[in-house]
């Protein structure tokens, strides 16, 4: 797979965030949705590559008072761009 840019990534390369569509904008849970917002102009690793392969998928931890909560994003190689290759 590719960036935005061409560049071939991998998983645990960091990408940085260009981009969040509408259509997941508009199914973020209250709680969830400031925090995946926030990813947004972002660095972060790939975990892994879903949906056969056509999207990268990202995630991070928010310590909360309750514990840790998940969020992550599902991106297109459109919204996202390569910032450093792993070791």
């Amino acid at each position: 797979m590719t960036d935005i840019d061409g560049n071939e990534v991998n998983v645990g390369d960091t990408v940085t965030v260009l981009a969040i569509r509408d259509n997941i904008q508009k199914s973020l849970a209250a709680d969830e949705k400031p925090h995946v917002m926030a990813m947004l102009g972002n660095s972060y690793e790939i975990d892994e590559f879903v949906n056969d392969g056509t999207q990268v998928s990202l995630t991070i931890c928010i310590q909360e008072p309750q514990g840790c909560m998940f969020c992550g994003l599902y991106l297109f190689p459109h919204e996202f761009r390569l910032v450093s290759k792993s070791p």
